[in-house]
């Protein structure tokens, strides 16, 4: 743990920095999630590696990805916004155990036009997004120590303007396995990560008049264990049963909202079927009228996931995945509003260049 968090220290700028405004771009980066397992865990994800989608939680679990990976989500809506989506779509290729690199694009769009008149008087649609471009660079410098830093280049279209800002993440997942027999085994994953590390702003040309926006600074710290159990019952080349427990503390740097706890695990059969749940409390703004506004949100989160791993079945070297929840949006008043449930799917591809484990 002491590595983990030298590494995030030394991450740390030595020049000031602004105040996030809480509900600046928030759809993006605490609204909906990339991941459909994460949605159903507790949204919770800093610790968890081998997956393409950790780049948008801690980019150091790509680092264990092995060939080709493709990946892609989606999601709608988002509250009243019933047209709104986010998307994802990612490719990352393992070189040696010393490189992977990926390459991710992230959008949120409230998909629907908005009729805006300029100022010459000229009527037009406009559909507001925002997109982010992202090159994954992860490491395995050594056994079990995974290391990953993201580009970012975030474009934001609110209406009929457009402005861009860079920013970097970094994180560290540290392995370690123990117990290990012929037919079971135990490991623990600690992560760490820091999004927006340079505590980057993006600026809006408003006429001549420049308005600056500052972007969250996100740190995560989680921690996972797993056991697993390989007893060779009804197909010889699959584990199983494999367990999962995670947890995650996340706390804005530059905000005093958006700190979380989160909780979650998965219960996955014959590497085939898995069964997930979670729960996550997060603080968030009551606008100075807490008989009106929450300043906290809880919610249960579930979801399922299904994997044909054709490379332990048969000769072809690709394994898929498909990861799906739907939840109810929670609700940020005392007075109940049902919104209905959003819905995330995620498909995964991953054409495996190694031998059989």
């Amino acid at each position: 743990m002491k590595l983990l968090s030298l590494l995030l220290f030394l991450s740390l700028p030595t020049l000031s920095f602004g105040q996030y405004n809480y509900s600046f771009l928030k759809e993006y980066f605490f609204g909906r999630q990339p991941s459909a397992r994460a949605e159903a865990m507790g949204r919770s994800y800093a610790s968890i590696d081998g997956d393409l989608t950790t780049a948008f939680y801690n980019p150091a679990g790509v680092a264990s990805i092995q060939g080709l990976e493709l990946s892609g989500s989606y999601s709608s809506p988002y509250y009243l916004a019933k047209d709104a989506n986010y998307g994802f779509v990612s490719v990352c290729y393992t070189f040696n155990d010393y490189l992977v690199i990926g390459l991710n694009r992230n959008q949120f769009s409230f998909g629907k036009n908005i009729i805006f008149t300029d100022d010459q008087g000229n009527t037009l649609p406009y559909s507001p997004y925002e997109t982010n471009y992202c090159l994954t660079i992860a490491s395995q410098p050594i056994k079990n120590l995974y290391l990953g830093l993201n580009t970012n280049c975030l474009i934001w279209q609110p209406l009929d303007r457009k402005a861009t800002a860079f920013y970097f993440d970094f994180g560290v997942i540290k392995k370690f396995s123990f117990a290990q027999k012929v037919a079971s085994g135990h490991s623990v994953n600690l992560g760490a990560s820091i999004v927006n590390f340079n505590y980057g702003k993006i600026t809006l040309d408003n006429n001549g008049k420049k308005l600056p926006h500052v972007l969250p600074v996100i740190t995560r710290l989680g921690a996972n264990y797993q056991f697993t159990l390989d007893k060779h019952w009804l197909i010889d080349t699959l584990k199983t049963f494999n367990f999962l427990i995670q947890g995650e503390f996340q706390d804005v740097l530059n905000s005093g909202y958006e700190t979380a706890l989160r909780t979650g695990g998965e219960i996955t059969f014959l590497e085939i079927l898995s069964i997930r749940a979670g729960y996550y409390k997060e603080t968030i703004d009551d606008y100075g009228n807490p008989a009106f506004n929450k300043g906290e949100i809880k919610a249960l989160t579930y979801g399922f996931g299904l994997q044909i791993p054709l490379f332990k079945l048969t000769n072809i070297p690709l394994n898929i995945n498909f990861d799906y929840t739907s939840l109810p949006q929670p609700d940020h008043t005392t007075a109940y509003y049902n919104f209905g449930n959003f819905t995330t799917y995620n498909l995964r591809l991953n054409w495996i260049f190694k031998d059989k484990k």
